[in-house]
């Protein structure tokens, strides 16, 4: 389950909460002032008028729920993981590729490590095939992976 949908079900769980809980408090406090027409007490000290301390409890839980709802749902992703890039070992591997293979290499090395395939067909300017060959090839070679994310794939070096 993703953090928007979490914040989405606290946030509905804490207002179905909420409601719940004003509605048996009005209905009870409700009930203690029709008792409370029979009660010789003055108003101050008559135990049918008092709000339930029950019902503030679960109000304030179901507010609190409802806090975190919100903050689980408006909350931004953090920036995406940068992969860890070894420049020694990068500036190696570019000396032993070639052509094509090279620049798409170089273009996620230069991306900070990770960069999505839709991109690098755009910097490119190759075909999405000829893409996913070079990165099939790569792959191979134990130099990046593709990781699935949605419909798009991110490329990562290993």
């Amino acid at each position: 389950m993703s953090q928007k949908s979490l914040g989405l079900v606290l946030v509905v769980l804490g207002i179905a909460i909420l409601l719940v809980d004003a509605s048996f408090t009005m209905e009870f406090m409700a009930r203690g002032l029709e008792l409370h027409k029979s009660c010789p007490l003055p108003p101050e000290v008559c135990p049918f008028i008092e709000v339930p301390w029950q019902g503030i409890l679960l109000g304030v839980i179901a507010i609190a729920i409802l806090v975190i709802g919100i903050f689980a749902y408006r909350k931004l992703p953090s920036e995406a993981p940068r992969a860890f890039i070894d420049r020694k070992r990068s500036e190696d591997m570019l000396k032993k590729l070639e052509g094509d293979e090279r620049m798409v290499y170089q273009l996620v090395v230069q991306d900070n490590g990770m960069v999505f395939q839709s991109s690098l067909i755009e910097k490119t300017g190759f075909t999405k095939v000829k893409v996913s060959r070079i990165l099939d090839s790569l792959e191979s070679k134990g130099l990046l992976e593709r990781k699935r994310r949605g419909m798009t794939n991110i490329v990562v070096l290993k």
